[in-house]
């Protein structure tokens, strides 16, 4: 389970980083990180792990792996419709759509 997230991750971190339009403002380093820790958060949800403490733990893990990926993603634009998205998102699938 964890190979297939990781992979699933680090796909949904990269596309967020290179999908960013080129309207709005630079994403900060906690836009960047939001992305990447709701990436973490739905897809632990959709492999029924609900625990607040798994969750952050992975989220850190995720973060410390995908660190290039993330600044690379602060130099990127975003909108603020953007994040809105990713902060309502329920699913993988809804926040892959916010970052397309």
């Amino acid at each position: 389970m964890l190979g297939v997230a990781r992979v699933e991750l680090r796909k949904l971190a990269l596309a967020g980083a290179l999908a960013f339009c080129a309207c709005g403002r630079r994403a900060t380093p906690a836009d960047c990180q939001l992305i990447v820790d709701r990436s973490v958060e739905l897809q632990l949800r959709e492999f029924s792990e609900t625990s607040a403490e798994a969750i952050a733990a992975r989220e850190r893990e995720v973060r410390a792996a995908l660190q290039d990926e993330i600044k690379s993603c602060e130099s990127r634009r975003v909108s603020d419709k953007t994040m809105a998205c990713v902060r309502s998102a329920a699913s993988t699938q809804e926040l892959d759509k916010c970052l397309r």
